[in-house]
């Protein structure tokens, strides 16, 4: 024999190889293992350790019942290759019914007939356990394993099938066919006549396996529903963290040009400070000094406008109540930080253009002092709110528009609830539409607390409220 001889041998023995496909589970069909490609179809491959005692062994030539089409040999022993079965023949019949398209008059002659001639093939093995399946192309295989007897599962799908159909001739002979297989055995020519009776309505058809169940609206609605909501929280978060991003830049914006601010202040204050003795005469006394005061008005100015500046970005920070809060953040960022820009600019052109201060003959005759209308200062405002909060907690109202600001949250316990009555207020600090508000209660026992006001349209609104032991960072 020549080299090429046994090359062609070689190549004779393996006329096809059996391509691994993926892994099958007993979930998927009858058996579990891997499904492999096999001539022109595919098939399961089982250990046949696993197969020992199966009865299917005996039907590896029948056609209505599932055996064994193949043995490969392996390294460490043998695998058996099974029809591929996708699904029962109930689970088949149960999706056409869902899906209100019932068998045509073809499909049901090829489903009865397949089911008649498998039980004829199994003979005295017809009372074996084990169930109806459809193979990948959609042929009825009786597979041994768990179930019922094959007699009693293929009476219980003919009377299943014979509930389903309007010709009279066809629901007899589905009628009688399942009553024969009640019992132990029936006459082989009482097949042949179901037949004959089946294929004169309709010549036989391929089983349509591409029908599907459809989806009922009740199910689909709560996963639309949610599917929605989370898409909306993920949006929401999203434009959160956007905003927070923003907030953050603007407030390192601001911190840096308050500090560049504050150093040329302070360096102009030094500037102005006079080269002589820090102590002056005044003008007509006689022996009298004051002191210059450029350290003190450099330590006043840093401090008002450091705490301006916290302030301010207390108010911009996002809250927690989602979408609304953080598009108003977001409005209040752009126009600070366009107010921060333009300030910069400002000052630059006031300190160019500064003039000398003018003597104190130069100055205007002092006019009286105005005195603010009724209401405008904070301490004034005070009692309403605390009143209105109390009662909004007490009606346990979901929101507090009269004393609360849009996007800050309603004080739910503390000396802030109340009323005017549980405490005395203070100002600590009044930045002109921002002012800080010290509430101390009246009776002992309970926790000052901080209340920041803010001024929208000439109305004081309660922006943020705090115990004093846990100030904000």
């Amino acid at each position: 024999m020549t080299e090429t001889d046994a090359a062609a041998d070689r190549a004779a023995l393996v006329p096809g190889v059996h391509r691994l496909i993926r892994a099958v589970d007993g979930k998927e069909g009858p058996f579990a293992g891997t499904l492999v490609a096999f001539d022109d179809s595919v098939a399961v491959c089982v250990d046949v350790e696993q197969l020992r005692e199966w009865a299917g062994w005996v039907f590896s030539d029948a056609e209505h019942v599932c055996g064994v089409l193949d043995v490969r040999r392996r390294m460490d022993g043998h695998d058996a290759l099974l029809p591929w079965c996708t699904q029962r023949v109930e689970t088949f019949l149960g999706r056409r019914d869902a899906s209100d398209s019932p068998l045509a008059p073809g499909e049901l002659g090829t489903l009865v007939v397949s089911l008649l001639r498998g039980v004829r093939e199994l003979g005295a093995d017809a009372d074996v356990l084990g169930d109806w399946w459809l193979t990948g192309d959609g042929r009825p295989l009786f597979v041994h394993g768990e179930g019922g007897t094959a007699r009693a599962r293929t009476a219980a799908l003919l009377e299943r099938l014979g509930r389903q159909q309007a010709d009279r001739a066809t629901v007899r002979a589905l009628e009688e066919a399942a009553t024969a297989m009640r019992g132990p055995r029936h006459p082989v020519d009482d097949d042949r006549r179901w037949e004959e009776q089946l294929f004169a309505r309709a010549a036989p058809r391929a089983l349509q396996l591409d029908v599907f169940a459809p989806e009922r609206v009740s199910d689909v609605a709560p996963r639309l529903v949610a599917a929605d909501a989370a898409s909306r929280e993920a949006e929401s978060g999203r434009r959160r963290r956007r905003t927070q991003e923003r907030v953050e830049s603007a407030a390192a914006g601001l911190l840096r040009s308050v500090t560049e601010r504050v150093g040329e202040q302070v360096s102009l204050l030094r500037d102005r400070r006079p080269a002589r003795s820090a102590r002056v005469e005044r003008p007509g006394g006689a022996g009298h000094a004051t002191m210059s005061k450029p350290s003190r008005r450099r330590s006043m100015l840093v401090a008002g406008a450091l705490g301006a500046a916290v302030l301010m970005v207390g108010l911009l920070w996002p809250g927690d109540d989602g979408g609304s809060s953080a598009d108003a953040s977001s409005e209040k960022v752009d126009a600070i930080a366009g107010s921060v820009e333009g300030a910069g600019d400002d000052e630059t052109g006031a300190a160019e253009t500064s003039k000398p201060a003018a003597t104190p003959s130069q100055l205007p005759p002092e006019s009286p002092p105005v005195s603010p209308p009724e209401g405008s200062a904070p301490l004034g405002a005070v009692p309403a709110l605390l009143d209105a909060i109390s009662a909004c907690v007490t009606a346990a109202a979901a929101t507090c528009a009269d004393a609360v600001a849009e996007g800050a949250r309603t004080p739910s316990d503390g000396v802030a609830v109340r009323g005017a009555s549980g405490s005395t207020a203070t100002l600590v600090d009044d930045y002109g539409d921002v002012a800080v508000i010290r509430l101390t209660p009246i009776e002992s026992g309970a926790d000052e607390q901080m209340m920041v006001l803010e001024r929208q349209n000439d109305i004081w609104l309660v922006r943020d409220v705090y115990d004093v032991a846990h100030q904000p960072d």
